[in-house]
């Protein structure tokens, strides 16, 4: 956290997708809804657990109670066919990074720090659901963790998985599954932090 950071212009270019992204927001809040937007990231391409590739109308039944109706949701994906989309598209405003191009100046980058652009945008979500065994989810959840962000606003796309973050849970069996929040609570200072911390969940 304090030693190996994104480049400046990774988080300028970031900072204005997340301005455009807040703007959007004010228009759609209705009821006293956060003027917030929330974020997924959604792994397909060539990742290999297959069990975690789950449809898009999956995507939906899996989280749709955590979602206001018509909620602006920035979506980070791999994904190029945005057909795929299409069944939470009917239900939400989604948002891409690519949808950015021109009003963050994306074109003006270098296309291999897109990804991490994809990263710090949705970190800053209302809530966000990731998916499991992906280490580009388990980023964004460590960025969310050095926020100060409550792992129960956090959660993951599969439901015997929903809720993993909301509980504390020593790091355990395939470390690299998930971030855990040995990694940023408590690192400020010399408390031992242990499953009596659960609290600061």
């Amino acid at each position: 956290r304090d030693y190996l950071h994104y480049t400046d212009n990774i988080w300028c270019a970031a900072g204005r997708v997340l301005h455009a992204l807040e703007e959007e927001a004010t228009k759609f809040a209705t009821n006293g809804e956060p003027t917030e937007f929330s974020a997924l990231h959604v792994r397909r391409g060539d990742f290999q657990y297959n069990k975690v590739k789950i449809t898009a109308e999956d995507w939906y039944d899996n989280t749709k109670d955590l979602f206001h109706p018509n909620e602006i949701i920035y979506v980070a994906t791999d994904e190029k066919n945005k057909t795929f989309f299409e069944p939470l598209a009917k239900r939400y405003n989604l948002r891409f990074l690519s949808d950015f191009s021109d009003a963050a100046g994306l074109n003006e980058l270098d296309p291999n720090l897109l990804g991490m652009i994809d990263t710090i945008v949705a970190s800053r979500g209302r809530l966000f659901v990731g998916t499991w065994f992906s280490t580009f989810t388990g980023y964004i959840n460590r960025m969310r963790g050095y926020y100060g962000m409550s792992g129960t606003t956090t959660y993951y796309s599969t439901t015997e998985r929903k809720f993993n973050t909301h509980k504390w849970e020593n790091p355990n069996k395939v470390m690299t599954a998930r971030e855990w929040p040995t990694a940023w609570i408590g690192i400020d200072g010399d408390e031992i932090v242990s499953e009596e911390r659960k609290s600061h969940i």
